[in-house]
């Protein structure tokens, strides 16, 4: 360890003393114990910035001022990016970043397809391959794993004997393309849509979605389309040379990559801490009711800030896990992030009630909601949201239809229709954007510009897709996000 990194190391300890200090001081002189506990974040955060650096020790800031209860996560994040949804992707973009650079896609996915039961035949291969990059989708961006995954499927279908031109290399890339995309839409993990969705519907109702109850209802309803995918490709898309494929020789692959380093395990045990801050509180909300509402109030963008932390603290070899201008600059999509930020705002504008578009909408709609019952109400705003999906932004499908839906079923009766499941509903319904370009943009131009399938095939597949979408969501997501989230 040299000077400067042992000089940083001390800093770092003096400034998280004094911060973590203050908030033991009893009060004096006319200051509150909280009080004491900002003038302490003060100067342990000036020290910092001082003696170390301006940019990642903020992310400490605004942990530190998180735990002072006046202020909170909520109020911190919305002071320091305007919303939390914001702060959210910014953190989890930053954290899952070190993640792509290391052999996570590949080892995941190797340990899918080389499996005894992968290795029984075409089809099993096929499903084990979409069900690895279906995992690993669940928390990565999905243009990011696409991107990182590409080359490594190059490989797979060189040691398979998989000719372009083929039904099958044709299927595959369709498959790929199609399970990672719908993947975004599967969690609210790192992922735009579904985390706007929420956002929305809690800003309109004031009621919160948390990432447990998000994925209970998306990660079944996920599972059960890919099914459907599958089985659609088998028994009507039928590929004629399937059978050419020898899983057996995807073994070749087990030795191509390496075991995983200690900065790789690292990252993912901060990668599973994160998720299981997310997901854990859920479980023990009937046990321990206090603990759940503390854990909870500290909002989404809370655990990935955490995270964020722990991989700029960790050094492996003398290097900071996480290079916060790295990770600035190549990790966080800005465009999605500027966006984000610019659609809440327009989300929260449209719903407005002084604006008074809310009622205008209601007006508008009420002829048409008021003939149709609850499945045909949702049946509409599931289509609106797939066509809209596939020929435009994913982000712009979700603001505009959560914003419509929010207008039109909350004028119904109370327990009418589950609001929350049909807001989150389009946000799953964002991801399933692949027969045009414009709908997934860097996944379909990149599937169809690497010569396994073409854009015909992308949109008749994609739309076959789509419609399968259209029916579970309505008649299967539905009915269980009523159960779960209300």
């Amino acid at each position: 360890m040299n000077n400067k990194s042992s000089k940083d190391t001390i800093f770092l300890i003096l400034s998280l003393a004094i911060m973590i200090g203050s908030r033991f001081v009893p009060p004096f002189g006319g200051l509150s114990s909280e009080a004491i506990g900002v003038l302490g974040v003060f100067f342990g955060s000036l020290l910092m910035w001082i003696t170390i650096s301006i940019d990642w020790p903020s992310m400490i800031t605004l942990l530190a001022l998180g735990f002072i209860p006046t202020f909170g996560f909520s109020k911190t994040f919305s002071g320091a990016f305007g919303n939390t949804t914001v702060a959210f992707l910014i953190f989890t973009f930053m954290l899952v970043y070190p993640l792509s650079k290391t052999n996570f896609v590949r080892r995941c996915t190797v340990s899918f397809i080389t499996n005894k039961i992968a290795r029984k035949g075409p089809w099993y291969f096929v499903c084990f391959l979409f069900a690895a990059v279906t995992f690993m989708g669940l928390f990565v961006s999905p243009s990011v794993l696409f991107v990182a995954f590409m080359p490594f499927l190059e490989d797979i279908f060189q040691v398979l004997g998989v000719k372009k031109g083929g039904k099958t290399g044709n299927m595959i890339m369709m498959g790929t393309a199609f399970c990672i995309s719908l993947s975004s839409g599967m969690t609210a993990i790192g992922h735009v849509w579904p985390t706007m969705a929420i956002g929305y519907y809690t800003a309109a109702t004031g009621n919160d979605v948390n990432q447990f109850q998000y994925m209970a209802m998306g990660i079944p309803t996920g599972i059960l389309l890919i099914i459907l995918l599958i089985l659609v490709f088998k028994f009507i898309y039928r590929p004629d040379d399937i059978h050419e494929i020898k899983p057996e020789n995807a073994m070749g692959l087990r030795g191509t990559v390496p075991k995983a380093d200690t900065k790789e395990k690292i990252i993912l045990s901060v990668v599973g801490l994160t998720v299981f801050l997310w997901v854990g509180p859920s479980l023990i909300k009937g046990s321990f009711p206090e603990l759940y509402k503390t854990i909870n109030s500290w909002s989404t963008a809370m655990p990935p800030l955490l995270g964020c932390i722990l991989l700029f603290i960790t050094k492996v070899d003398g290097e900071r896990i996480l290079n916060f201008k790295e990770g600035v600059t190549k990790g966080i999509l800005w465009g999605s992030i500027l966006m984000t930020g610019a659609a809440t705002w327009l989300g929260s504008c449209l719903t407005n009630a002084d604006i008074g578009i809310s009622d205008w909408l209601t007006a508008s709609l009420s002829p048409l909601t008021a003939a149709l019952p609850v499945t045909g109400m949702i049946l509409f705003f599931m289509l609106w949201a797939l066509l809209e999906t596939n020929f435009s932004s994913n982000i712009v499908t979700t603001t505009v239809v959560s914003a419509v839906a929010l207008s039109v079923l909350t004028a119904l009766p109370a327990g009418a229709v589950s609001v929350g499941a049909v807001v989150c509903m389009v946000g799953f319904a964002a991801a399933v954007s692949n027969m045009t370009p414009a709908g997934q943009s860097t996944i379909n131009t990149v599937a169809i510009g690497s010569g396994w399938t073409t854009t015909k095939d992308m949109f008749i597949w994609g739309g076959i897709f789509a419609l399968m979408a259209l029916v579970v969501l309505t008649f299967f997501a539905y009915p269980l996000g009523t159960l779960i989230i209300g």
